[in-house]
């Protein structure tokens, strides 16, 4: 088989994966907890439920992030690094999005003393 031809078959099974739904995220850390008690092995539930806290923190939505990873550490993997490491990133995300709401609403009130 040509590399070519290989090349276009991963292209065309990648694009029937993500029409078609496999690489699918959910919404909401309960959805992916829910989803995640289907699989059968811990190790299946771990790496499943780590990959959607990294969605969730890629998509700055750190609550949802923070609630997953710590699903992951309470419940399916208390040594996950990953899920640790996610936790801290999306900590200091939600802290900064904190900030930053405090210095508008600083500038807000300025601008309303005005």
């Amino acid at each position: 088989m040509s590399k070519t031809v290989l090349a276009v078959l991963i292209f065309a099974v990648g694009m029937i994966c993500v029409t078609s739904g496999c690489a699918k995220r959910v919404v909401s850390s309960a959805k992916a907890i829910k989803k995640s008690e289907t699989m059968s092995t811990t190790d299946q539930k771990a790496v499943y439920l780590v990959g959607q806290a990294k969605a969730f923190l890629n998509s700055n939505n750190y609550r949802e992030a923070i609630k997953t990873s710590q699903y992951v550490l309470a419940g399916v993997d208390r040594n996950s690094k990953e899920a640790r490491a996610i936790l801290e990133k999306a900590k200091q995300g939600l802290s900064e999005e904190a900030d930053d709401m405090m210095e508008d609403v600083k500038r807000s009130r300025k601008a309303a003393a005005k």
